[in-house]
């Protein structure tokens, strides 16, 4: 005789199985993909108001920034300083921000890059500044899981403003590397260095003993060069910062290593 299971234990079996394909069902109607990112702005004298248009969730994060673009003498590569750049919140740039498109500061940051640049031996001028703001919102891989926008990739979003620099920009850098200095050119040093008398001294004891220091701020016009052992030898006239003559010698490029030094003329 065939064994059969109660009803109640049927129906309750069905009953489970129907509950875990509804849950099933529930999963899978969540959202997990997203439709855009998209920067809302407007400009308005040197005032950029802005926020995100997103259906991204409010804890994911983003990295916006405003910038311009300039281009380095001999260099067809695109670099940029920004007016802003800062990563945040999406539920932070859903609600409006409103940033100072100041040129002057702009100005200062490129020149303060210059100088950085210049100090490692990767010194510019500039050739020309572009007429035109970026902005650019990003949604960054430090996010985990990464948001999926619907195949297309990366969540980011860039627009591009006409709104020519205000005023003229310094293209030439005002900064030399301490291998390239030249002859004939003043330069202000901004740390004390020493002054030998000879570039190559019959006695060298003596020449220590005869040796200067050129305090921070002295300037040093370089008469000629020299080269002992690959590294430049400038043989210079010396003033102290208060424009007193401080004497003729010699300076090993080697002092100048990280200095900022000044072009004065």
């Amino acid at each position: 005789m065939k064994k059969t299971l109660p009803l109640l234990i049927v129906v309750g079996l069905i009953s489970s199985c129907w509950s875990n394909n509804n849950s099933d069902t529930k999963i899978s109607n969540e959202k997990t993909t997203y439709e855009e990112i998209r920067i809302n702005y407007s400009l308005q004298n040197r005032t950029l108001r802005m926020l995100l248009i997103t259906d991204l969730p409010d804890d994911i994060k983003v990295t916006v920034s405003v910038s311009r673009s300039y281009w380095e003498k001999g260099n067809s590569s695109e670099y940029a300083v920004d007016y802003i750049s800062e990563q945040s919140t999406i539920g932070d740039w859903k609600k409006e921000h409103e940033i100072l498109i100041d040129d002057k500061n702009w100005k200062s940051d490129l020149a303060r890059k210059q100088q950085e640049l210049s100090t490692a031996g990767l010194g510019f001028d500039v050739d020309r500044v572009s007429d035109s703001i970026e902005i650019y919102a990003v949604v960054p891989y430090s996010n985990k899981p990464y948001p999926n926008f619907k195949g297309k990739g990366i969540g980011k979003d860039e627009i591009t403003i006409h709104f020519p620099i205000d005023g003229t920009v310094v293209m030439k850098s005002k900064y030399a590397y301490y291998q390239s200095l030249q002859k004939g050119v003043t330069y202000s040093i901004s740390e004390t260095i020493p002054l030998m008398p000879e570039f190559e001294p019959s006695d060298p004891l003596a020449a220590i003993n005869e040796m200067k220091e050129l305090v921070s701020g002295s300037r040093i016009t370089i008469l000629s060069i020299k080269k002992k052992n690959n590294t430049p030898w400038y043989e210079v006239n010396s003033t102290d910062p208060k424009g007193n003559n401080t004497g003729k010698g010699w300076v090993n490029s080697i002092a100048l290593i990280g200095q900022e030094i000044l072009v004065i003329n």
